[in-house]
């Protein structure tokens, strides 16, 4: 019955999907209503799945699909993900319905929105890392139609960026995943932890490790393979933006916990390496949000960081072994509050794209001032990722910062290494500063400033949101209030329950997250952000007459910078290097036709692969046969070489190539 339920889960939105593109064409009018019926019907199969369920830990499999199988498992863990996936996904498809009101092609939209979703859930419920690995694609290709759904250039720009990575991360998690079975002959989560756990990792299995992170890492948008995150979720319709920040992100974070738990657990390499990597990503993303001038980007950059702050968690329960039970369950925590903090933000973002279809700062201005229900909203998904107390951010932030302090205190630091890792806690405050000063720009900007040339018009927008979809704001904002409010009654018993998909402790003893010593690391970023906000934001990056200034630090922009200049020196090396290799046959086969495959008796200046076959057929007649022959070679493999210089050839090529790799794997 579990692994029925898990099937449906996974396969019931792929079909809908289907059902709902065909449905469309005929029934236009009923595609939303329909589409948000079957969304209704996964959550009820959810809920049902978590009441029948709970924490079986059990191993449910298919046999002999890919040469693994299909394992899956319902830990707690997996079904709080699992149940939060088809949240956001049922949130975001209601209100769709309005978004998508001037949109075309909606039936391709919501046809891809549905196998986004099978994709996800088969990687929250996966039980191994193939299995993860599988949906992890189907998710990644499915999504790329979402990014790209508008069809213009800027669109096809970041949809081409986001594929490249999506690509390149997934071949290169798949070489990370033999080199994993190569040494240790299994994939399941539990049984990697059961051979590596108090045992030293051998380098091959550490590359295989790295590998791993890798492409898990591209997805999370964790730095320097962040590239696709701004473009994408500034691009994208908001719903999917949504879903892009709120949830896919997270499925990359999904598959470094899994790693760091059961691979790297106490590995202090593998800590450190994830530690300046979530440290760089944290800050840059914050960075780059404070000098964006564009809505959506602000907050996918936004994204970013706070991914950041999650791997921060993460590093921290790798270093701290059985104690980093704290750091662990507050990077959990942060995973789940940056979801539905970013639902109530992208869908903020929604309204005014929808109203006044612009995304610049200095066009938006004004636009939420008389419009309290959206600023209420829109107030708490801000004040709630700024980590403001007796919000969800402040919990989760509180439990990582702890984790930090917990590793300084438990080691008994001193000297350079108590500089080091204080730098981290400072950089943590201050990202959480930064992250302030952006939130507080962004609000000012929609709700307290003044737009110079359409004010009037904003102010007169009365009928911005549909009632239905107000229903959806509220209770979507509420959530990021109780997890606020409640953090010892409800926030630590849940988390408790997924110590097994973790392999730390339990949290045993209540935390006292309005104490002095944790108010005080958020009074320091508040006092940060302010900080910001007044010299840096106001005095310059906005004029005497409060337009903003696009002053985008381009250094940052790895792509442009070393991503494109890299793969172009490639490409030009390989062409020479080709060249070469295409002038050296030449040479070769020249050098036996006048030697060994010399004809005494003919003189054929034709091809000497024709000729001979020619010369073969007919010994008195080979000019004549080897005419022939030659002129259809001449015709084919000039077709030929006109269709291989194609993009087209190109990409059916790569097509070819992955249908081989993906057989061998059936094979093997």
């Amino acid at each position: 019955m579990v692994l029925l339920l898990i099937l449906f889960l996974i396969l019931f939105p792929i079909f809908s999907g289907l059902i709902t593109y065909f449905v469309s064409r005929k029934f236009e009018k009923l595609r939303e209503i329909f589409v948000i019926c079957l969304t209704v019907i996964e959550m009820i199969a959810m809920v049902v799945l978590i009441i029948i369920a709970p924490n079986s830990n059990q191993i449910l499999s298919i046999d002999k699909i890919c040469g693994f199988g299909l394992n899956f498992s319902v830990s707690y863990f997996n079904l709080i993900y699992a149940f939060l996936s088809v949240f956001l996904w049922l949130m975001t498809i209601i209100f769709s319905k309005q978004y998508m009101l001037k949109y075309l092609h909606k039936g391709r939209y919501y046809l891809f929105y549905l196998i986004t979703l099978s994709g996800v859930m088969g990687i929250f419920l996966s039980r191994d890392l193939m299995t993860t690995f599988i949906f992890f694609e189907l998710m990644s290709f499915s999504s790329y139609p979402l990014i790209i759904h508008d069809e213009k250039d800027e669109s096809k720009k970041a949809g081409k960026t986001y594929l490249s990575i999506a690509v390149a991360s997934g071949m290169i998690l798949l070489m990370g995943l033999f080199i994993i079975y190569k040494n240790l002959n299994t994939l399941d989560f539990y049984q990697m932890r059961e051979l590596t756990r108090g045992n030293p990792l051998s380098t091959d299995l550490f590359v295989g490790g790295i590998l791993v992170l890798i492409g898990f890492g591209a997805k999370a948008g964790m730095y320097p393979l962040h590239i696709w995150l701004p473009k994408a979720h500034a691009v994208a319709p908001a719903p999917a933006s949504a879903l892009l920040s709120g949830i896919m992100t997270k499925t990359g974070v999904f598959g470094i916990i899994v790693i760091s738990a059961d691979l790297f657990y106490g590995n202090y390499t593998f800590g450190i390496i994830l530690l300046v990597l979530a440290v760089i990503t944290m800050v840059t993303g914050a960075i780059l949000a404070v000098f964006s001038v564009n809505l959506k980007r602000t907050l996918a950059c936004s994204s970013m960081s706070q991914i950041g702050f999650i791997l921060t968690g993460i590093a921290f329960m790798v270093l701290l072994k059985v104690d980093g039970s704290i750091a662990a369950f507050g990077s959990l925590l942060h995973m789940i509050n940056h979801s539905f903090i970013k639902l109530v933000l992208f869908m903020c973002a929604g309204v005014v794209v929808m109203n006044i279809h612009a995304l610049n700062l200095n066009d938006i201005q004004g636009f939420g001032r008389k419009k309290p229900f959206l600023m209420i909203c829109f107030l708490i998904g801000a004040l709630g990722i700024m980590g403001i107390p007796f919000l969800n951010g402040y919990i989760s932030k509180t439990m990582i910062h702890e984790g930090i302090l917990e590793y300084i205190n438990i080691n008994s630091l001193t000297g350079g290494a108590l500089v080091g890792y204080k730098i981290v806690e400072y950089l943590f405050l201050f990202s959480g500063g930064l992250t302030i000063a952006y939130m507080t720009k962004l609000f000012f900007c929609l709700f307290i400033e003044k737009n110079l040339t359409r004010q009037d018009e904003f102010d007169n927008m009365k009928k911005y949101l549909s009632p239905v979809n107000k229903v959806v704001f509220i209770i979507s904002t509420i959530m990021i209030v109780i997890i606020g409010v409640l953090p010892n009654v409800m926030d630590l018993k849940i988390l408790n329950l997924t110590k097994e998909f973790y392999g730390v402790e339990e949290i045993t003893q209540k935390i006292n997250f309005f104490s002095f010593e944790n108010l005080k690391g958020a009074l320091i970023s508040v006092a940060i952000g302010v900080a910001v906000y007044i010299l840096v934001i106001k005095l310059l990056l906005q004029n005497k007459k409060n337009e903003y200034l696009d002053l985008y630090p381009r250094v940052l922009d790895i792509e442009t910078l070393i991503y494109v200049p890299v793969i172009n020196a490639l490409y030009i090396a390989m062409a020479y290097v080709l060249r070469v290799l295409d002038l050296a046959f030449d040479f070769i086969v020249y050098m036996f036709r006048k030697t060994i495959l010399r004809s005494h008796t003919y003189h054929f200046d034709g091809h000497h692969l024709a000729f001979k076959i020619g010369h073969l057929f007919d010994r008195k007649n080979s000019n004549k046969i080897g005419n022939k022959v030659q002129l259809i070679y001449d015709t084919v493999f000039s077709v030929q070489r006109e269709v291989s210089s194609s993009f087209t050839f190109a990409l059916a090529m790569i097509c070819l190539g992955i249908v081989i790799i993906i057989s061998f794997i059936l094979i093997l």
